[in-house]
């Protein structure tokens, strides 16, 4: 019996053997489904944050204001963060680096979730740090809280207690459409080369 099953099904597997080799042909030639440090909402994406805030020269800007020719990496953060912060600006800053020309397929806000003490002159002398093209982006407190949650981080207001003044925020990169609406989003602590690796099949497939 065992003779015979194996005997009678030699097509089966070479015909399996030929399923598995254009499964993974097709697996690796798309690394955005194979990331675990990213998240892929393209089928289904998060609708653009309706909240209002404002750039830093005070012009009235909204999550539909996005560049509407490329992607946009948002961050929610704030300058005085100790670690969170500028780990991720600086990881994207090399992930651009690290892209080759499909850098130029993307823009990046940084959302301040500190903006009483995160004014426009600190947020851009902040940003200039890692690259001067980075946007930022700053309003009311709340609308922040709100905006960030639209888009699944998860953020509180800052709050002073027993001297220590302390800032909530979610550590997620979103990928933005055009139209404001999330594609996707890298997991807190995703490193340049990993973020490079995305870059330029996102650009691919959602511009």
């Amino acid at each position: 019996m065992p003779y015979r099953h194996r005997t009678t099904t030699l097509a089966g597997v070479a015909l399996s053997a030929a399923a598995l080799a254009l499964a993974t042909a097709c697996s690796a030639a798309d690394p955005v489904a194979e990331a675990d440090f990213y998240l892929d909402l393209s089928d289904d994406p998060m609708a653009a944050s309706a909240t209002e805030l404002a750039t830093l020269d005070g012009d009235p800007w909204g999550f539909t204001d996005v560049a509407d020719d490329r992607l946009t990496l948002l961050f929610f953060g704030y300058t005085s963060c100790p670690d969170v912060c500028p780990m991720t600006m600086a990881e994207v800053d090399l992930a651009l680096d690290g892209a080759g020309d499909a850098a130029g397929a993307y823009d990046v806000v940084m959302v301040s979730t500190d903006p009483a003490r995160d004014t426009a002159e600190q947020l851009r002398s902040w940003l200039d740090r890692f690259d001067p093209s980075f946007h930022g982006i700053r309003g009311d407190v709340d609308a922040t809280v709100e905006a960030a949650r639209d888009y699944g981080i998860a953020i509180d207001p800052p709050e002073e207690t027993e001297g220590q003044y302390l800032v909530t925020h979610g550590g997620r990169v979103v990928v933005l459409l055009p139209g404001g609406e999330a594609a996707g989003m890298f997991d807190e602590g995703a490193e340049a080369d990993q973020i490079a690796s995305l870059l330029p099949a996102l650009a691919d497939t959602l511009l």
